[in-house]
């Protein structure tokens, strides 16, 4: 019988294996960084234009409780804080979103600046009314509370233990894995080393980030997923040793890996995918959670959101880390993350899609994913290869260029865009599927470093949006070309797994 991971999370006093501390702090967290603070603010400050207010932030608020419903439907699951739907549906949006709450002190600056709330504006529908607007934002949390239950739905129709064996990496001298992980890590951090020199050096390359990255490193997609090799390589290593967690070499490489990566694309959410994602490795190959180590570093992962936007600042003006800090007082620097906050919401793609996308472009019947489904062909071989979804929604609604910007438009609302709602409900219940299955993979192969891995990988980043799909591709063939330099130098392993193959059908035959 397939082991189940029932003593992954230490339980509680009342059978829990979600702590109720944590319980409350998330759920707190949430609730007072979604909808609220718009509310607060209307009721404080007051409004402009507030028709059709009322169904946005009701429909925001049923959001969040539908987001936050795993953290109470599933406190006693065996899997505890690291089941897959509470670590993607409540944990990585969280971390993820960490950047732009930090910048905007959780929703909080319009209302501690003493500004009214206003409708949201966005760019592309600058011609709508206010009341309008809201009903649009009324229309898009309506999509994307049917997006959660399709998820949840989709997850539950899988029935247990439907998962399979997986021998690779079975057998293997972990320590002689480890000093090839090692080496793949060291190497990769050279590399990097050698591609920040060819473009002028560290302080050039940061000043070129920070007035935009994704123009500033337009066409080195393929090699920047290739600098993901030194963080999959430090998960494996993880996942397969959990009693290295204290090694010294591992405690130095760890901040190293991450640095390197905001380094590479001048992103905190990269960095901090580094430290979260092993931080998910051990604890599911060690089978607890450091809930007391967690509660520490949260507040240091605020401080160094604040320090690495310090130092994205200091290139955007041109100045000086200490210059940049000393400038940053309180009135200042709200007021900054209100208009930082408004320009993003402006640009916005989201509401835009749900509100005019079926009158300005029709349905695109699958036309947005074909970004996904040809992302391994280098655009060098191929410079017509379609664009994907937020490069088509800058054409379509901004006017720009093949070759312009990007705006991220997110996975509910292209399903919406290429096939209108029940796209989302279709998409979203396929995506809770596979959600489901790789718990059971990981149910029955609970002391595969491998698997653990991938099942890491899968709840965070995987999902059925084009730049999801896309970014996972790419660390799927990053993968694979790590596990051929393991093979390379230990030839054994992929025999030891034919092997180990081997003796399972020969068991099953007996």
């Amino acid at each position: 019988m397939a082991e189940h991971p029932a003593s992954l999370v230490k339980k509680g006093r009342d059978g829990e294996t979600v702590p109720r501390y944590f319980q409350i702090t998330v759920l707190l967290f949430l609730l007072l960084t979604g909808a609220v603070p718009q509310l607060l603010q209307a009721t404080f400050n007051g409004m402009s234009g507030g028709s059709g207010f009322a169904p946005a932030v009701l429909t925001s608020l049923v959001y969040d409780l539908v987001r936050i419903a795993p953290l109470l439907v599933l406190a006693r699951h065996p899997a505890g804080i690291l089941h897959p739907i509470i670590v993607a549906v409540v944990v990585w949006p969280l971390l993820t979103t960490l950047p732009n709450l930090i910048d905007s002190f959780g929703g909080y600056a319009g209302l501690l600046s003493g500004q009214p709330l206003k409708a949201p504006y966005f760019t592309t529908l600058g011609w709508k009314t206010d009341a309008e607007t809201w009903s649009a934002l009324t229309q898009y949390r309506l999509l994307q509370i049917a997006s959660l239950i399709s998820l949840y739905t989709g997850f539950a129709i899988v029935r247990r233990d439907s998962g399979r064996r997986i021998t690779i990496l079975q057998g293997m001298d972990s320590q002689r894995l480890r000093r090839i992980l090692v080496g793949v890590i060291i190497v990769n951090l050279f590399a990097v080393a050698v591609f920040v020199q060819t473009r002028g050096g560290l302080v050039e390359h940061v000043i070129e980030l920070a007035y935009g990255r994704f123009r500033a490193l337009a066409g080195l997609g393929p090699l920047l997923a290739l600098f993901d090799i030194g963080f999959l390589a430090l998960l494996l290593w993880i996942c397969t040793r959990p009693q290295d967690s204290r090694h010294p070499l591992f405690l130095v490489l760890l901040p190293l890996v991450a640095a390197q990566q905001f380094i590479v694309a001048g992103s905190r959410s990269a960095a901090l995918l580094v430290v979260v994602l092993t931080g998910l490795g051990w604890a599911l190959s060690a089978r607890r959670v450091p809930w007391r180590l967690a509660l520490i570093l949260l507040p240091i992962a605020f401080l160094s959101f604040g320090a690495l936007n310090l130092i994205r600042t200091a290139g955007l003006t041109n100045t000086t880390l200490i210059e940049a800090a000393g400038d940053a007082d309180l009135g200042t620097v709200l007021q900054r993350s209100q208009e930082e906050f408004d320009l993003r919401q402006s640009l916005s793609g989201a509401v835009p899609i749900i509100a005019d996308g079926m009158r300005t472009t029709g349905p695109m019947f699958g036309y947005t994913y074909s970004g996904a489904l040809f992302a391994v062909i280098p655009r060098t071989f191929w410079p017509e290869k379609p664009r994907g979804p937020g490069s088509l929604y800058a054409q379509h609604f901004l006017g720009e260029s093949v070759e312009g910007t990007a705006v991220p438009i997110g996975a509910v609302a292209e399903a919406f865009w290429n096939f209108h709602a029940p796209g989302v409900i279709v998409l979203f219940a396929l995506y809770g599927w596979i959600l489901r299955r790789g718990l059971e993979t990981y149910n029955r192969n609970p002391r595969n470093g491998a698997v653990i891995a991938g099942f890491v990988l899968l709840a965070t980043q995987f999902g059925v949006g084009t730049d999801e799909l896309v970014a996972f591709q790419q660390l799927i063939l990053t993968g694979l070309l790590l596990f051929g330099i393991i093979a390379l130098f230990y030839p054994r392993t992929m025999a030891a797994r034919r092997s180990s193959g081997t003796s399972a059908r020969q068991t099953a035959v007996r």
